[in-house]
């Protein structure tokens, strides 16, 4: 009696353990492959470009972004920037004055350790060197229902000086947007018409000149990561730059017919899209799909293993009791 038990046991054993281990694979290839083929598309937040405003009237309003790949986070969708900037007063005059910038996306000073120095820089040259200015406010401040950010200076002109120029160094979030499991969109809109500017300068600067499009010398330039591989550009860029290191940077400026300035409202903003895939999520993607296949298949053989067993199981009992 009790070696039938045992027997029963055993038997028991080699059926329910292969489905059950079958189940747990089969379960386990499943996820692996939601897990491949679920993409949490990402799209633009804000279609209201960057462009350049004053308290005073300016000339030759000039911008630099540069994006570079140190603090380069695509998952995270940060990105660090650096905006050299240079414009020129109409009339020199002493006194408070401010320039600013609007940006698309969520930007903040820079307090990375190669940055030390958080906000604005500004110099004025008097002709014979270039002069520090006094900074007497800062701010970068989000627009949250656009999700446009304004960065600004308040500054003391220099006496008898009407060319300036100076840097900002900022970290910024929102320029990022994820289209397939492995690949996304670096989205840079640039102003191209006055309703753009956002309502909120006004709140800082009652009275205020915006300049966008070619109004603004710009030059717009996006390092790519090490780990990515480039896959579309629009519009096409400039040019490249081959770094130190190896990398690649493209650039834009505003001399392409793209970037000209409208007099009627739309569209709002030309958008720069840069379409990257990055290696080691391709590789994690193929890597997902290899295991999916593996567990699964072992999974539903063992099962079918374990149902061949029960069969054979029962058609033994069943003989055992007919004799």
């Amino acid at each position: 009696m009790r070696s039938k038990f045992l027997f029963f046991i055993l038997k028991s054993l080699v059926v329910l353990f292969p489905i059950g281990a079958g189940l747990f694979l089969t379960n386990l290839g499943v996820v692996k492959l939601n897990e491949a083929s679920t993409i949490p598309i990402k799209r633009l937040t804000t279609p209201y470009g960057f462009l350049v405003f004053s308290s005073t009237q300016l000339q030759r309003a000039g911008l630099g972004i540069w994006i570079g790949d140190q603090f380069f986070s695509i998952k995270n969708d940060t990105v660090s920037g650096l905006m050299p900037f240079s414009f020129e007063l109409i009339n020199a005059s002493s006194g408070e004055q401010a320039i600013g910038f609007q940006l698309p996306g969520f930007a903040e000073f820079s307090t990375a350790d190669l940055h030390p120095k958080r906000g604005f820089r500004i110099e004025g040259d008097n002709g014979q060197g270039k002069v520090s200015v006094e900074v007497i406010d800062e701010k970068a401040v989000l627009v949250e229902e656009t999700k446009t950010s304004i960065v600004y200076a308040k500054f003391v002109a220099l006496p008898n000086v009407v060319n300036y120029e100076g840097t900002i160094f900022l970290t910024w979030k929102g320029l990022i947007a994820k289209e397939g499991f492995s690949t996304y969109n670096i989205m840079l809109p640039v102003a191209k018409s006055n309703e753009t500017l956002q309502e909120a300068v006004y709140d800082y600067f009652p009275r205020v000149y915006a300049y966008y499009g070619n109004d603004v010398g710009f030059m717009i330039g996006i390092q790519l990561p090490e780990d990515c591989e480039l896959k579309r550009v629009y519009p096409l860029p400039n040019g490249e730059q081959v770094m130190p290191g190896g990398g690649v940077r493209l650039f834009w400026d505003s001399s392409r017919p793209e970037f000209e300035k409208l007099d009627f409202p739309h569209p709002l903003s030309e958008l720069i899209t840069v379409n990257i895939e990055i290696h080691s999520e391709s590789e994690l993607r193929n890597r997902l799909f290899f295991d999916s296949g593996l567990y699964m298949g072992l999974g539903i053989s063992l099962v079918f293993s374990g149902i061949y067993e029960a069969l054979k199981f029962t058609i033994e009992l069943k003989r055992k009791r007919t004799e």
